[in-house]
């Protein structure tokens, strides 16, 4: 077989093993990236519940503040009762008095009511606390798992890796920058075997004068449809 030809399969298929890793490699990760993914979500529902607890707390604030603005107004009031000289001015006084009341029960009742709901609030922020810590001691192990099964992915990367740049420092450049060229469209499948008489990048027929020529391997032959550079694997040999 010609030299660059078989220079171009061996290149082929040493990025197409370093692709089937990009899988292999996000399939480990998936485990960790599912628990981050989890936390994460936890903590964004912890940050929008201290937002409510805060604001709730704020509502509770306002009502303290009106209740003792209204004890104050009551004051003024019974101050003013004791000074009027009309039934009229008196009636008017008790009717002002009246609603403060109603106005600081109503306050009452509903600093009772935040008061619940922080108790709320406050229970399933630790609930949420409790279970980002769960996921963080799950974190950790699976990391550890995760990691060392990456460490082998990531040594058979640089082997592969290493086995390219070899190839490549030794390669023809005109012949690399051809390789180049086609696998900017064609990826992984810039160089594709012949099966059944059909390129298996395009799966179109290849018709017998490059098809004998493709055999010989004497050629660096490419796809009349697609240009990719077809190559018949040598266990193909025999039965073509």
């Amino acid at each position: 077989m010609n030299k660059f030809l078989e220079e171009l399969i061996e290149l082929n298929r040493l990025e197409r093993k370093l692709k089937e890793l990009e899988p292999v490699e996000a399939g480990i990760k998936a485990p960790l990236s599912k628990l981050e993914n989890q936390k994460k979500a936890l903590e964004e529902r912890l940050e929008k519940l201290e937002e409510e607890i805060k604001n709730i707390k704020l509502k509770r604030s306002k009502n303290e503040l009106l209740i003792a603005e209204l004890k104050e107004k009551l004051k003024d009031i019974e101050e003013k009762q004791n000074k009027v000289k009309s039934e009229k001015e008196f009636k008017a006084l008790q009717i002002e008095e009246e609603l403060a009341r109603e106005q600081i029960e109503a306050a009452n009742e509903e600093i009772e009511r935040f008061e619940k709901i922080l108790e709320q609030k406050e229970e399933e922020k630790e609930e949420l606390k409790k279970e980002i810590e769960k996921i963080d001691a799950e974190i950790t192990l699976t990391k550890v798992d995760v990691d060392k099964k990456l460490e082998t992915v990531e040594k058979q990367k640089e082997e592969l890796y290493k086995k390219r740049d070899e190839l490549i420092k030794k390669m023809n450049p005109n012949i690399y920058r051809f390789y180049e060229k086609i696998k900017r469209w064609a990826g992984i499948t810039a160089v594709a075997p012949i099966k059944k008489q059909a390129c298996t990048g395009c799966n179109m027929k290849i018709n017998d004068k490059i098809f004998s020529e493709v055999l010989k391997g004497e050629e660096i032959v490419t796809c009349p449809h697609c240009g990719r550079v077809l190559f018949v694997e040598e266990e193909d040999k025999d039965k073509e």
